[in-house]
């Protein structure tokens, strides 16, 4: 099923009685000339005001639904080849990424909003979405790692189970290579490995495990540089990291989680990153969060205990010029409080967290700490037993968050100054996951 919706792109003027007065005030509008293929309206309209369209995913269904933000209805559904394991937005925000891991696919939809450089000026654009034919293969992808606004990497775990056994490997795309049906580059790796792989800009960091390592997981990030459709390895970042898991990148810094803390990677230049620094936790951190428009801060996310004892999350911040580690603990917080979910809000300063008895707690970061904004009880009443949990996703354009509720078959939207709950639509499925796409503001 797709949108009736009409585009509100301008239509090219059709009679040659134009008037050169409005050509004239086109010009000076835009500030430039026009190409006279097409027409003087070309800059017309180049703003949209739009709060984009959200992702939602159904629990064991194969539908991917488009919430249009600015109608508040359903802009489309599209059927998946299999049940999504995750949703994501692409790069730029403009095309759903629906991974199947169990079915070594990854599809994307075309959400219809986003925006190009014309030089002089950025145009935005509504459509109606469709669905990319092109799919994206490979062995189990399942990791996700973003440069906003560039360019992403699926890893791809492989499958030691299969014969032969499958490797692991990093396939790298971006919005205009999604839209010319291809990746831009690839990485084949020697074993099946459940690893990450952070692209910034021509670099990419890779997992390793060394001989040694305590389990299966990674132990060391490697060096990659990329040229052209391929990487060259350049060198092992010496710091060990045993447990690895979980990682982000932001401003100069890449973290990932280890069995005893986190591992900090300095980006020197354009092709060298640090040896890389242990920050020393208590626990182990296997969660990262971060935003890109917080340059150098990061939360480690750790569980303490071991059911069926008390089990509680616990967090840590993170300064990467300061290269410091700190305990955080946020507004009420308590033993035996479980995280179900977390996001930044579009600015990157508000970090919002939702317990496992549904409440809200917001975060303010000022002067490089984090600060009390908000605690809100009630915002999800009924906390499902098992999986899906709910998720939470900023709008990148208006400050908005929202929050699926599984158990009530809604979605709640949240002022994300205050946490106050604006609304709840209800949805007639159970939500599994949800991403927004649309033009960041």
């Amino acid at each position: 099923m797709t949108s009736n919706n009409k585009s509100t792109l301008p239509s090219r003027p059709t009679a040659l009685w134009v008037s050169a007065l409005l050509a004239s005030a086109l010009l000076a509008a835009c500030g430039g000339g026009v190409d006279s293929d097409e027409g003087p309206d070309k800059h017309e309209n180049t703003t949209i005001d739009t709060a984009g369209r959200l992702a939602l995913i159904e629990n064991n269904a194969k539908t991917l639904r488009l919430l249009d933000l600015d109608s508040g209805t359903t802009e489309a559904s599209h059927a998946l080849d299999h049940v999504p394991s995750a949703i994501y937005a692409s790069p730029n925000g403009r095309y759903a990424v629906a991974m199947q891991r169990l079915q070594d696919q990854v599809q994307f939809v075309d959400a219809g909003i986003w925006q190009e450089d014309h030089g002089d000026h950025l145009h935005d654009y509504k459509q109606a979405s469709k669905a990319v034919a092109w799919k994206l293969s490979g062995s189990r992808p399942t990791h996700y790692d973003v440069q906003a606004g560039k360019q992403a990497a699926f890893f791809m775990d492989g499958d030691s189970t299969a014969t032969p056994a499958k490797n692991a490997g990093v396939r790298l795309i971006s919005d205009a290579s999604i839209a010319s049906g291809g990746t831009l580059a690839a990485l084949d790796l020697s074993a099946p490995i459940h690893g990450l792989g952070e692209p910034v800009d021509n670099k990419l960091l890779v997992v390793s495990r060394a001989a040694d390592a305590p389990d299966a997981l990674p132990t060391h990030l490697n060096l990659y540089q990329r040229e052209g459709a391929t990487y060259r390895l350049d060198r092992q970042v010496p710091t060990r990291c045993n447990g690895m898991h979980g990682s982000f990148s932001a401003g100069a810094y890449t973290v990932a989680g280890c069995l005893d803390g986190m591992l900090l990677v300095k980006h020197l230049s354009a092709t060298a990153v640090s040896d890389g620094q242990k920050l020393l936790t208590p626990l182990r951190v296997g969660t990262i969060a971060g935003h890109p428009r917080l340059s150098g801060h990061f939360i480690g996310v750790a569980t303490e205990g071991a059911a069926p004892a008390v089990v509680t999350t616990r967090f840590y911040a993170v300064d990467g010029d300061a290269g410091t580690v700190s305990s955080f603990t946020p507004q009420g917080w308590m033993d035996g409080r479980i995280r179900r979910a977390h996001g930044f809000d579009r600015s990157g300063t508000r970090f919002a967290l939702l317990d496992d008895q549904g409440t809200l707690i917001l975060s303010q970061h000022q002067n490089k700490a984090w600060s009390p904004l908000a605690r809100v009880t009630g915002v999800i009443p009924s906390m499902p037993t098992a999986a899906p949990w709910p998720a939470i996703v900023a709008n990148g354009a208006k400050d908005e968050l929202y929050i699926s509720d599984p158990q009530a078959r809604q979605l709640v939207v949240v002022d994300s100054s205050t946490g106050a709950v604006k609304s709840r639509r209800n949805l007639d499925f159970v939500p599994s996951g949800l991403a927004w796409l649309g033009i960041t503001r």
